[in-house]
């Protein structure tokens, strides 16, 4: 690794952050109170400077005893505007601001106006991306690209990969994923976030260092905020989409919320039907003579879905500082298809000798549940905040695959059958209690507890004596049982211009796969953060975090499944958790903000062969352990408003090193690279009804665990178009349909050559339609929300 490159940045980081901190720093404080002479809480706040009256300094929202301060100002003429729903904005005398001075403003009054009105227009606007400091807030609500489902939506946001089997990473980690703050079991994440409509998602946060609040198994968290309506009465949207590339995708939903006083009521359904078509060809040599042999296996995967989603649920607001809340949400699948292999065999640099072709048709019937209940209380004045919640989430599967084979030369081999049923039952229960002590300390605390119980029985049957019988060497019946109790602790002080946070979790993990094994484990992860703030626009935070990522628990059972006679995978009951050291350097200057991340693995994850027959040209893979792996790289993110109309957000990895070692097939291998990757959005406010929005992406070829990764990059555009009181979305996916993703692996005996090739390169339309009344809500409903309402602009 080029370390001389990572002190170069680092004392070049140091030189833009140093120089604004020699002026003397001042300060402003005040109140915001009402006609009555009460405070208001949540008030928006801003700072502005009297020579720019078009730009704001600073913005923050007032406490519960109607309490604000501005910190880290220079010396200069300023006023202050609060505005809060229900009441006048209002506007400050002229404040001039001497060096060092800490200025208390008289208390700011506000007076209340009447809140029944048929239309309310928001005039401000919220910046697309939003740096908050520990995360990033990406605002979707009315984003042209907001067309599909959640994943889709993912695709388009800073430093979020997409891998060519959909799984989501932020910054390279393990990502977790919460809804609304609520957390999604790791095994259903995937279909649970298919279901959300793109439509309805507010904002995303890109929580990327994450504290011991947060599951040890994850080095980044993302939570999706989905659209909540403050207004009385009966409101919702319908929605339909469409997206047509070989095969079609099509998209129906509606949502339909009531709010009367302290009540909420809301649901949502909707139906997808998904017609895809993935396209996988390998080159496989088998390395064990003077003329390899060589295997080329060309498979087409086609899928016809259907899903039907459903959620319903409620929030009772019991007072000003408790809320009770239940959720339901439910997902039904059903689907078939057809995969068609094409094997081709020889000698390496030789014509074909033997081909074989294989059909297998497949049905599957599936579904997920979660339920959910909530509470949430806020006590005096906002020092005690306790969380309370517990959630059932049930999943089911059955797959059938039937496997017809024949030779070139007209010969069938013996049909075969699988038949995989998955009963997966997940419990978990979680507490979280934050306290506010004096002169700025913060305890939070809390505990959780998730049980998974998993079974998975493999049925295999052939025909090779006439009549279909089950073979018992390629069949079984697994049953997994994991409990996983947690604590953690963090206490974090604020200063005027630093923040300490130190936070331990402890996890205690009893594994069991009946029949076989025992696992107990109780491991330890720390985490620490520091934060320099040398103004509202330069800061500097240093963290570290250990995570551990634990086995998927499908392959933690001794399963054989067989993609076609050549090519087979099994599960491995002897993997180890893999463990994560997270150092992170983050700078913000000014709009830029600059992140060096160092990751120290042990134990990684890797898909590799574990087994080959060089006579029948059969290859076993498995998951397995690497020893130890390194990934070190340079984050940037640099928002431009170039001009009125036109804004620009500007992500990606300027530069990035990984590395990894371990043992295939009793052979120690190393494999390193240098890569980048590259994102910008563009977007075109061409009139108040009328928005341009672009991605551009590129990531360069790198290493992961031992397989090399090619290149790929592409643009995706959207138009948004507001009209009839609804929403018109026209877009274009893989315009380029550059999305190829090729891997590579070199053993010595085994060497191989991926491509894979999605049927994404699509044209959609989208409309949302928004119906209902427009009656605001009773001020402060949701002073017990006190954590979303702080990161409100």
């Amino acid at each position: 690794m080029n370390y001389k490159l990572l002190s170069f940045f680092i004392n070049l980081v140091t030189i833009f952050i140093i120089h604004p901190a020699t002026a003397q720093q001042a300060q402003i404080s005040g109140t915001v109170i009402d006609e009555k002479g009460q405070p208001l809480p949540f008030s928006a706040v801003a700072l502005f400077s009297a020579s720019d009256e078009t730009k704001i300094v600073s913005n923050t929202l007032s406490d519960t005893e109607g309490k604000y301060q501005f910190t880290q100002l220079p010396e200069g003429h300023y006023y202050i505007k609060v505005s809060a729903l229900g009441y006048t904005p209002t506007r400050s005398p002229l404040i001039i601001l001497d060096p060092g001075a800490k200025y208390a403003a008289i208390p700011l009054v506000m007076n209340s106006t009447p809140t029944n009105l048929n239309v309310v227009e928001i005039a401000g606007k919220k910046a697309t991306i939003e740096n908050k400091g520990d995360r990033f807030v990406v605002n979707t609500e009315k984003s042209a690209l907001a067309a599909g489902n959640a994943i889709d939506l993912l695709k388009s946001t800073p430093f979020v990969s997409l891998s060519a089997s959909n799984e989501i990473r932020l910054q390279g980690k393990k990502t977790m994923f919460l809804v609304d703050g609520k957390p999604l079991p790791a095994s259903s994440m995937q279909e649970i976030l298919q279901m959300i409509p793109a439509g309805n998602i507010s904002s995303i946060e890109l929580i990327t260092n994450p504290s011991s609040k947060y599951d040890a198994a994850y080095g980044a968290v993302i939570n999706i905020i989905t659209r909540k309506k403050e207004l009385e009465g009966t409101t919702g949207n319908l929605r339909a989409d469409a997206a047509q590339g070989k095969y079609g995708n099509y998209n129906f939903n509606g949502r339909l919320t009531y709010k009367k006083k302290s009540i909420t009521l809301f649901s949502m359904a909707g139906y997808n039907k998904s017609d895809q078509q993935s396209f996988n060809g390998s080159d496989r040599i088998l390395d064990n003579s003077e003329k390899p042999d060589l295997l080329q296996e060309d498979i087409t995967r086609t899928f016809h879905q259907h899903f039907y989603n459903l959620q319903t649920g409620g929030e009772w607001t019991i007072n000003n500082n408790q809320t009770l809340g239940v959720l339901t949400t439910g997902r039904i699948i059903r689907s078939k298809g057809d995969f068609i292999s094409d094997n081709r065999f020889s000698k390496e640099n030789s014509p074909v000798d033997s081909a074989l072709y294989t059909r297998s048709p497949f049905e599957n019937k599936g579904s997920i549940f979660n339920y959910n209940i909530n509470y949430h209380l806020l006590a005096d004045s906002g020092k005690n905040d306790l969380t309370v919640l517990a959630t059932f989430t049930p999943y089911k599967s059955d797959f059938k695959q039937t496997f017809y084979s024949e030779l070139n030369d007209g010969r069938t081999p013996p049909v075969y059958k699988n038949t995989n049923h998955t009963d997966i039952q997940i419990y978990i229960a979680q507490v979280d209690y934050i306290h506010k002590f004096s002169h700025h300390w913060l305890l939070d605390a809390g505990l959780k507890y998730q049980n998974t119980n998993s079974r998975n029985s493999i049925l295999y049957e052939d025909n090779r004596n006439g009549g279909f019988a089950v073979v018992p060497e390629y069949s079984s019946d697994n049953h997994l049982k994991e409990s996983i109790a947690a604590g953690y602790a963090i206490l974090s002080k604020n200063w005027s211009s630093t923040k300490l946070q130190m936070g331990l979790r402890a996890e205690n993990t009893d594994a069991s796969y009946v029949g076989y094994f025992n696992q107990h484990a109780i491991k330890l992860f720390p985490s620490l953060s520091y934060e320099y703030k040398i103004s509202d626009q330069y800061s500097l935070t240093l963290s570290y975090k250990k995570t551990i990522n634990r086995a998927p628990y499908n392959e933690l059972v001794p399963y054989t499944i067989f993609v076609n006679q050549n090519t087979v995978f099994r599960g491995n009951p002897s993997l180890q958790p893999q463990y994560d050291n997270i150092l992170t350097l983050s700078t913000r200057l000014h709009q830029l903000s600059i992140a060096f991340i160092y990751t120290l693995s042990k134990n990684m994850f890797g898909q590799f062969p574990i087994a080959q027959d060089f006579n029948t040209k059969t290859t076993w893979f498995a998951l397995q352990n690497l020893n130890d792996a390194q990934d070190f790289h340079i984050d940037l993110f640099y928002p431009l408003q170039i001009t009125r109309w036109w804004s620009a957000q500007n992500s990606g990895s300027i530069f990035g090193y990984s590395k990894a070692s371990g043992f295939v097939m009793d052979k120690s291998f190393t494999l390193s690279s240098n890569w980048v990757n590259l994102k910008t959005d563009q977007t075109f406010d061409i009139s108040k009804r009328l928005k341009l929005e672009i991605i551009g992406y590129y990531n360069s070829k790198m290493t992961s665990e031992l397989t090399s990764l090619g290149s790929y990059g592409n643009i995706d555009a959207s138009l948004l178009i507001n009209v009839l009181n609804g929403q018109l979305r026209i877009g274009g996916n893989d315009i380029l349909k550059r999305n190829v993703y090729w891997s590579g692996q070199d053993f010595g005996v085994y060497r191989s050559s991926k491509d894979r090739y999605m049927d994404s390169r699509r044209l959609s339309i989208g409309y949302t339609y928004n119906f209902g009344r427009t009656k605001i809500a009773t001020p402060g409903r949701k002073l017990g929300n006190n954590d979303a309402l702080q990161r409100i602009q």
